[in-house]
């Protein structure tokens, strides 16, 4: 399983590449408050698409399992990246002491071309990393993910995801995440004997990441942490052969990032864990689906409208 696991995460393989950080801490040439505010507006949009990337692929239909039946789910998440959130405008942030030459800067997502930013005090010039837009796939950072369901009582699903710790070139992640969802069709008599089913689902997720900044000191490196909480409702149609579904629901994701381990630079001097980013993303979404099914193997997809409007897809195998 570990190594299926693993063949998985090489999908986000470029998220990891060395091009993604590269001189990052030449940011720390800005003063403490310029720094963060930079720091704030380049990450943001990874934290953004992680969210929905974990608040996604929960379910392809509103159907529970009997008593101990059970699934293992295998998909991918593709958040689309929109284009706001490749860039950010410079103008706007409220930068103190910064000179720079254009008024746009590129996010993680954005070109791969740096921003250079000049220190009015001290005149320390340094770059702003560019992004990896030319490596996103679909114009988007896809997540793979492995999920395990088993029916218990009360028609209500137990889900669980896991991602054990993996190295994929230099950065390390993990993903735990747990889940519910309960039929509601059976409290409304005998209109739990028709094809339709409704249930509510509720989700939180946590990933955990770790990129190293330097070769030669271990300590010097980026944490990436993303807490994602999700509530919908489903109503699906299931037929021996096919499934559709939609629904709608709420999600809800904080990200945080921080640069730690002793650095130095021009300004001011001697820093340890000098950055911290938090942000926040919530909204509302719709769904819909499709869903073959193939005896024990069901192969599905889903489409989320939201804000990065994300296609999920993959196959399981269900059993009762």
């Amino acid at each position: 399983m570990k190594r299926l696991i693993l063949s998985l995460a090489l999908c986000t393989a470029t998220f990891s590449s060395a091009q993604l950080f590269e001189n990052f801490e030449g940011i720390l040439s800005a003063t403490a408050a310029d720094a963060q505010i930079l720091a704030d507006a380049y990450v943001a949009p990874l934290g953004q698409s992680l969210t929905y990337s974990l608040n996604s692929g929960w379910a392809s239909s509103a159907k529970t399992h009997k008593k101990l039946g059970f699934d293992l789910t295998i998909g991918t998440a593709f958040p689309s990246v929109s284009d706001a959130a490749k860039k950010f405008d410079i103008n706007s942030l409220g930068l103190i002491r910064l000179g720079y030459d254009q008024s746009t800067a590129n996010t993680v997502f954005g070109g791969g071309d740096p921003t250079l930013f000049r220190e009015s005090i001290t005149q320390a010039e340094f770059e702003l990393p560019g992004g990896f837009e030319e490596d996103l796939i679909f114009n988007s950072l896809p997540v793979p993910y492995v999920q395990a369901g088993i029916g218990l009582f009360f028609k209500t699903d137990v889900m669980v995801r896991y991602l054990p710790k993996l190295d994929v070139k230099g950065f390390e992640i993990d993903l735990i995440g747990v889940g519910l969802k309960h039929n509601l069709m059976q409290h409304f008599g005998l209109l739990d004997k028709l094809p339709l089913n409704l249930s509510l689902l509720a989700s939180y997720s946590r990933v955990n990441g770790s990129y190293s900044l330097s070769e030669t000191n271990q300590d010097q490196k980026l944490t990436i942490g993303v807490d994602t909480f999700l509530v919908q409702t489903l109503a699906s149609l299931d037929f021996p052969i096919i499934s559709v579904v939609g629904g709608f629901g709420y999600g809800k994701g904080d990200a945080s990032m921080h640069m730690l381990g002793d650095y130095r630079a021009e300004f001011p001097g001697t820093t340890v864990d000098p950055l911290s980013s938090e942000n926040s993303f919530s909204g509302t979404h719709a769904l819909v689906g499709v869903r073959a099914n193939l005896l024990f193997l069901k192969i599905f997809a889903n489409y989320t409208l939201q804000e990065f409007n994300t296609l999920t897809a993959g196959f399981s195998f269900n059993f009762r």
